[in-house]
């Protein structure tokens, strides 16, 4: 049987240099044994795991690994090629585009107490899809993923195809004091927000299409998206009682980026950086689950990690996913934003030594 390969291999093999180098950016240089005896360390377990699915095979390579880092990369840009069709809902030359990409942080970096937060990943991987076309077996898919992940991820995010699954949430009064900043020009959307009062409410939100809030179209998914936010046709909820709270979705349900009079779709470009995993937490253990960056040159499903006998269908092209687990009240997301950072944005975080932010 014959291999073949092609621009997805060179492709992949641009991904994974790219994602190697995060840990391995130091120059060699030899040690004594005075110097060798103050260091530990960790062996990486490789293990290799073979599966089909449909008409598909599949090969992991996992690295049973803890990896802690500071990268920094003046543009990610995957999947740049000319996509057309009523799905790409912008003008972005890649499907997934990201200048001053980072990943980590520095706190107090323009001060002699500069400490690096590193960005922590556990259990990443390899995955490589195949399929046998006329006795040759094709290279058609690869992903770079994941089995946890928990830090910063800063950047300019100018475009993403893939699955972001994130909630806003906090009280109804922050919603109000947003919308009286411009004088309450609904005197029924200020009356409900205003009578909702400290009522906590929460909405999920996902890629959109700018303008109408879409985050399919036809039925099949946006790609190149540059707004982040509530659905067209979803709403804010509240798990509380009482009959404001009972009254909060049918209000609050969302068209053309709008409900209540509150704008419900927000330029990724607001978000300089966002917190991956729970929030305030430094255990890996409540890390995001699933994560993974693919390239693949047609439609490939790949297996759910992080959702046992699920797949995640990719389209032709760069994937970027970032799912929720679980549902109901176990849900838990990869990103948290309270509700007045989703209004307002969300700054950059240091992610070099001494006063310069980003680019270093």
């Amino acid at each position: 049987m014959r291999q073949s390969s092609g621009p997805l291999m060179r492709a992949l093999a641009l991904l994974c240099g790219g994602l190697l180098a995060f840990s391995a950016q130091a120059r060699m240089q030899s040690m004594d044994d005075e110097e060798l005896s103050t260091i530990s360390g960790q062996g990486a377990m490789l293990t290799v795991d073979a599966s089909t699915y449909q008409n598909y095979q599949y090969t992991r390579l996992n690295f049973g690994a803890d990896i802690s880092l500071l990268t920094n990369i003046d543009q990610l840009s995957l999947g740049n090629y000319s996509r057309t069709g009523s799905t790409t809902v912008s003008g972005q030359p890649a499907d997934i585009l990201i200048n001053n990409f980072a990943l980590g942080r520095v706190d107090n970096a323009n001060t002699a107490d500069a400490k690096v937060v590193p960005f922590q990943i556990q259990d990443p991987y390899v995955e490589f899809a195949f399929q046998t076309n006329n006795g040759v077996r094709q290279l058609v898919g690869a992903r770079v993923g994941f089995g946890k992940a928990q830090g910063d991820l800063s950047g300019d995010i100018l475009s993403i195809t893939g699955n972001l699954q994130g909630q806003i949430y906090g009280p109804a009064s922050i919603a109000y004091d947003y919308y009286t900043r411009n004088g309450c020009p609904n005197i029924i959307n200020c009356l409900a927000l205003a009578v909702a009062g400290d009522t906590p409410v929460y909405a999920d939100v996902v890629l959109l299409k700018a303008g109408t809030g879409e985050a399919t179209i036809n039925g099949q998914p946006i790609n190149r998206a540059e707004q982040i936010g509530i659905a067209k046709g979803d709403s804010l909820h509240s798990d509380a009682g009482g009959l404001i709270a009972s009254l909060i979705p049918t209000l609050s349900t969302t068209s053309n980026c709008q409900a209540l009079g509150l704008t419900t779709c927000f330029d990724l470009t607001n978000y300089k950086t966002i917190y991956i995993g729970k929030p305030g937490s430094t255990d890996i253990n409540t890390g995001a689950q699933g994560i993974f960056f693919s390239l693949q040159n047609q439609n490939v499903p790949w297996q759910d990690l992080a959702n046992a006998g699920n797949f995640v269908n990719t389209q032709s092209g760069a994937f970027a996913n970032f799912p929720k687990v679980g549902s109901g009240a176990d849900a838990v997301y990869p990103i948290l934003i309270n509700l007045y950072d989703a209004l307002r944005g969300l700054p950059r975080q240091s992610t070099c030594m001494g006063s310069q932010a980003a680019g270093c």
